[in-house]
C-alpha cells in the first residue's frame, strides 16, 4: 500500500450493544456511545489523513464492510465536530454513482465528515466514482476468506496512495453467516 501502510486494524466482533438495524442509507453515530481502545486508536490513525469523505473499500465480495464502517462511526462519536455520517452506497446503479458523488461533496460543503460504504468493485464497479471521489480510503478484509489477488486488484483499481489502510476481520463462524442470512431474509 502507500505511505501509510502502517495503518492496520483487526475488529474482532460486533462494535455496538445495539443490535437494532441501521436505517437504510444514513445514519449519525449515537451521542453517547464510548468506543473501545481498538477503535479509538483507528480513529486518530485515519484522522491524521485530515479527510472530509472517506470511502470503505471491500477487499472482496461478501465481505463486511458495513461493520468497518460503522466502527468508524462508533469511534468517531466521542468527536461531534464536525458533525459525522454514515452513507450506504451498497447496491448503487450505474447512474447513481454521480448523483451520490455530488450529495457526498455537498455534505462535505456544509461542514459534515461523510463516510460512504460501497460493494466490492471487482463484482460492482457502478461503485468506482464513489472510490476515486473520496479524499481518502480504508480496505476492508476478511481473514482467511479475502485471497491476496482481490486485495491486490482492488487497491489497483483505487490507487494505493489512495488507502490509508486496512481492517482486518476475523473469518465468520457457520452460526454468524446464518444468522447474518437471517437477518436478511426479514423484511
Amino acid at each position: 500500500m502507500g505511505h501509510d501502510a502502517s495503518l492496520r486494524y483487526t475488529v474482532r466482533a460486533p462494535m455496538s450493544a445495539d443490535s437494532s438495524p441501521p436505517s437504510p442509507s444514513e445514519e449519525t453515530p449515537p451521542a453517547s456511545a464510548v468506543p473501545s481502545p481498538e477503535l479509538s486508536r483507528l480513529w486518530f490513525a485515519l484522522d491524521r489523513r485530515a479527510w472530509s469523505y472517506l470511502v470503505v473499500v471491500p477487499a472482496h465480495p461478501g465481505s463486511p464492510a458495513l461493520d468497518a464502517a460503522q466502527a468508524l462511526m462508533e469511534a468517531g462519536s466521542p468527536y461531534p465536530e464536525p458533525p459525522l455520517r454514515l452513507v450506504d452506497a451498497t447496491g448503487i446503479e450505474p447512474a447513481g454513482a454521480p448523483r451520490m458523488v455530488l450529495e457526498v461533496r455537498r455534505r462535505v460543503e456544509q461542514g459534515e465528515r461523510v463516510i460512504v460504504v460501497i460493494d466490492s468493485l471487482l463484482t460492482h464497479p457502478a461503485s468506482l466514482p464513489l472510490a476515486l471521489a473520496a479524499d481518502t480510503a480504508l480496505l476492508v478484509v476478511t481473514l482467511g476468506e479475502t485471497d491476496f489477488g482481490s486485495a491486490r486488484k482492488t487497491l489497483e483499481l483505487v490507487g494505493e496512495d489512495r488507502f490509508a489502510g486496512s481492517v482486518t476481520f476475523p473469518r465468520p463462524t457457520k452460526k454468524q453467516k446464518r444468522a447474518d442470512a437471517a437477518k436478511k431474509k426479514k423484511p
